[in-house]
């Protein structure tokens, strides 16, 4: 049977953040032992149960809102229910508010082995104006404790572009992430989402943001300062060092086949994509009830999915090889795409031959401009 990465949505957090768009609430911490039987008896329903799985991804909102017995339940109902490979990657996503030591020592000794912990700056004064819950010294021992926990497979996000960040910000930032020492960084943009608060605060003219060029200079500051240390950038938003890249998020960009479970958990396979219910007690309701999870699907043709995973894989900075596109699609993507990669090389964002297609060093910058030509 083919490999599926396993997806579980947490959807509870102590404070939705300024920024955040995540299918995340907080005030709803009543709802999280239903919630946790809910998914158990999803998962235990689960058709593809039996088939091999070498990633494992909790993600949110904020999974370690749960206890460490909740997440061990849901956990080892995802052993019992499919077939994990030896030495698959197990990801927990924490907050630095939302953990300890005793919480990751259960989890380490359950067969948790990768946490991703979200940070976003070494700054209290930013992190109090993106309303997270915790400071710049208890990320740092939420880092420590880890490591005490047993966990070797640390990530960390940081985010630039922030309200008031300033470049000396942003080194400060890199540095000590630098120096924890840890063996996977994600450094993104801060990106105006649609209902957020920072949106309607920009509508506003309230949320004095660094200017583009600033921005750029973030991003490449980040590019150059990881990489003279070690990591590999490996991926537009993301930096390992070697071995250590993430193993369920190449799922994702590989655009292979994966299974989510809980509230606006998103699922694909078989060129089908689905996302079940999103809100957490409509969500519990209708498992409780045996009810259909879906509220949104499609269904992909080749030449759909090619373009998807065109784009999903042009984030790897290796690109995308040819001939297995080729061979699973049916299709040749130079020929069907030969109008967008012409345009794109002539710009210099593409670079091309009959084996890949691959982002150049400006192509990198304009990402988001170049997976536009490759929309369906």
């Amino acid at each position: 049977m083919q490999d599926l990465g396993l997806y579980i949505h947490i959807p509870f957090c102590v404070r939705k953040c300024a920024y955040c768009d995540f299918n995340a609430y907080s005030g709803l911490g009543n709802l999280a032992a239903g919630f946790v039987d809910a998914v158990v008896r999803e998962i235990e329903s689960a058709p593809e149960q039996g088939r091999p799985a070498p990633t494992c991804f909790f993600g949110g909102g904020t999974p370690t809102y749960l206890g460490a017995d909740q997440l061990v339940r849901i956990l080892d109902t995802l052993r019992s229910t499919f077939a994990f490979a030896a030495g698959a990657e197990i990801t927990s996503e924490a907050n630095p508010s939302t953990t300890d030591a005793g919480k990751f020592a259960a989890m380490r000794e359950a067969g948790f082995n990768r946490l991703s912990i979200g940070v976003q700056a070494f700054d209290d004064r930013l992190l109090a104006q993106l309303d997270r819950t915790h400071s710049a010294s208890e990320a740092e021992n939420t880092i420590h404790e880890a490591r005490q926990a047993g966990f070797d497979n640390l990530s960390l996000d940081l985010m630039f572009g922030l309200p008031t960040q300033s470049r000396d910000d942003w080194n400060k930032s890199l540095d000590r992430a630098i120096d924890l020492d840890t063996e996977h960084i994600s450094v993104y943009a801060l990106t105006l989402e649609p209902g957020t608060r920072f949106e309607r605060l920009h509508a506003g003219g309230k949320l004095p943001l660094p200017d583009e060029d600033t921005e750029l200079w973030m991003y490449e500051r980040a590019i150059e300062r990881l990489t003279e240390v070690g990591f590999e950038h490996y991926e537009v938003s993301n930096f390992a060092k070697p071995g250590f890249q993430a193993r369920h998020n190449l799922l994702y960009w590989h655009n292979e086949e994966y299974r989510g479970f809980g509230p606006g958990a998103v699922s694909y396979l078989e060129g089908r994509r689905w996302t079940n219910e999103k809100f957490p007690a409509r969500y519990i309701k209708k498992v409780c009830e045996d009810g259909d999870l879906s509220v949104e699907s499609e269904c992909l043709d080749a030449g759909g999915a090619l373009a998807e995973t065109l784009m999903t894989g042009l984030r790897l900075r290796d690109g995308v090889r040819l001939a297995p596109l080729r061979a699973r699609f049916g299709l040749d993507p130079l020929s069907r795409f030969a109008g967008a990669i012409e345009k794109l090389r002539q710009r210099g964002w593409l670079e091309t031959d009959s084996h890949y297609l691959r982002l150049t060093p400006q192509g990198l910058l304009f990402a988001n401009d170049v997976f536009i030509e490759f929309l369906p």
